[in-house]
């Protein structure tokens, strides 16, 4: 599962980086039950960065990855997060993310080569 994130307008890129790491992230650790938590096979944020000396912010400000053992994860996941135990996290993503503006895209990853023989 990927997120497509953007922080809040009051959010600086910095704040809302900070807020992700060190108050989120931590909450979601606290909260979401060992059943669910062990359905989870990776976690990550990868949050945008300025290049150069472009001063136009881009399109998401952090894609986020889970990646489940498989679809009874994601849907423990899902129920758990649309439930009443996934509502202290949906409060907080309010504090920090736009979250009318998230994008969810449910994905099967399939591994690449971009290598060549010699």
């Amino acid at each position: 599962m990927i997120a497509l994130i953007k922080r809040r307008p009051d959010f600086t890129l910095e704040e809302f980086c900070a807020y992700y790491e060190q108050k989120h992230a931590p909450l979601a650790a606290r909260t979401i039950p060992p059943d669910v938590a062990e359905a989870i096979r990776h976690y990550g944020q990868n949050h945008a960065l300025r290049l150069g000396r472009g001063k136009t912010d881009p399109p998401y400000d952090c894609v986020t990855e889970f990646r489940f053992e498989d679809l009874a994860g994601l849907e423990r996941w899902r129920a758990w997060y649309s439930g009443e135990g996934g509502k202290v996290l949906r409060e907080d993503e309010e504090k920090f993310m736009d979250t009318g503006g998230r994008v969810i895209i449910v994905t099967d990853e399939r591994r690449a080569s971009i290598h060549r023989a010699c």
